[in-house]
């Protein structure tokens, strides 16, 4: 259970992580985006203020967690603002690294058939600028 979806990420889970010696003090929490629009579009069921909670909740019970994530650049439709906002919830998270990663269009997926896929140049320049941040 290191890598739960936000939602089962409960406080009783967090209360029993940090009351188990034996379990890890690491989590991998998947971001995917900080905006909430992106979230809607890709059918998440978080959006980034509960994520903040959760990993605020997360560190008040266990201080030296160490936290990872997924991230997703450049899905289609993602405009600046969107980016910029997944630019300050990263940086909030604080993450102790971050797997991340540029949307391509895989055939058979839902996302593969939306209007506004992004220039190839355009994912990439994110994709450097939040690799830059996480870095830091």
């Amino acid at each position: 259970f290191t890598s739960p979806h936000p939602a089962a990420f409960t406080d009783d889970v967090i209360e029993a992580m940090a009351q188990t010696p034996t379990v890890m003090p690491q989590l991998h929490m998947p971001l995917q985006s900080g905006s909430d629009r992106v979230l809607r579009a890709m059918r998440r069921s978080y959006r980034s203020d509960r994520f903040l909670g959760i990993l605020e909740r997360v560190r008040a019970a266990i201080p030296h967690a160490a936290i990872t994530t997924d991230v997703i650049v450049g899905f289609p439709g993602e405009t600046e603002e969107d980016f910029a906002e997944t630019l300050r919830v990263v940086e909030a998270s604080r993450f102790s690294s971050a797997f991340t990663f540029q949307y391509s269009p895989r055939p058979g997926t839902p996302a593969a058939d939306l209007p506004d896929q992004l220039p190839k140049a355009v994912v990439q320049e994110r994709y450097e600028r939040l690799v830059e941040l996480q870095e830091r």
